[in-house]
């Protein structure tokens, strides 16, 4: 079995990364993909850069669109794939050449709805791997409490390789913030069987000014509904997990106010 992965890329201003970004899906060691790229209305010199390094690359398609957001954008893609599976490359983040491999194996060897890996955190000055400590089979209500952790499984629509099926019905919610933690949560409550791999394979880089650096004490008010929305869907199968959510409750209020001590310093 060869299943065709749509990968969804999303384009907004990131010129100084995307050379990187497209060299890594395009040197994928599992070939049989076709990379969804959706320029979101960019101003610099991403679509360029896009022609440039892929331009010959029948499976890259250049989508260009009027500026709306990434859930828009990742919307879009969900609508465009003609994949049996679906993975989400961030366009200033790469990956492993063995990416797609892995995490088309988890799911295919296995009989997967969903297949993660390990994946590099990568600040400014230092690097945190994140990954399991061995390759795992793990079922739903594991899975979500790894999730609804945020810490080894995260809140990211990255790093996972997931059955089209899984998103039947379910899309991100658009013109809003933390986005992935509404969403990513629902295609696990569609999902009874994960693969998990410790391979460090998506490289997610953490660049000055974007979204996850920036905690306002709106943002922060919006990332606790997201984690109520989160809560309430899963501990509706599983109350148990509640525990997790209101964690989730405090770990954001204790975040904001280190990030507000450190801000008048």
């Amino acid at each position: 079995m060869n299943p065709l992965v749509s990968i969804i890329v999303p384009i907004y201003n990131v010129e100084k990364y995307l050379k990187n970004s497209l060299l890594s899906i395009k040197n994928q060691t599992y070939t049989h993909f076709e990379a969804i790229c959706i320029n979101d209305g960019s101003k610099d010199h991403s679509e360029k850069i896009f022609y440039e390094t892929v331009g010959n690359d029948l499976r890259f398609k250049l989508y260009t669109k009027k500026n709306g957001g990434i859930s828009k954008v990742r919307n879009l893609g969900l609508a465009l794939a003609q994949g049996e599976l679906i993975s989400f490359v961030d366009s200033d983040d790469t990956i492993h050449m063995n990416y797609l491999e892995e995490l088309v194996k988890g799911i295919v060897e296995y009989d997967c709805d969903i297949s993660i890996c390990g994946h590099n955190m990568n600040y400014t000055h230092i690097t945190m791997p994140v990954h399991f400590p061995k390759t795992a089979l793990i079922k739903q209500k594991t899975a979500l409490s790894f999730l609804m952790s945020d810490m080894i499984i995260m809140n990211y629509s990255w790093g996972k390789c997931y059955k089209k099926e899984v998103w039947n019905n379910i899309r991100f919610p658009e013109d809003k913030i933390y986005e992935d933690i509404k969403t990513i949560c629902r295609t696990f409550m569609n999902s009874s069987r994960f693969y998990v791999s410790n391979k460090l394979l998506y490289n997610y880089n953490i660049h000055q000014g974007s979204i996850s650096q920036q905690k306002s004490a709106q943002q922060n008010y919006k990332l606790k509904c997201a984690y109520r929305y989160q809560m309430a869907i899963a501990a509706n199968k599983y109350p148990s997990l509640k525990i997790f959510g209101y964690w989730n409750l405090i770990k954001a209020d204790v975040i904001h106010l280190f990030d507000i001590i450190s801000s008048k310093r």
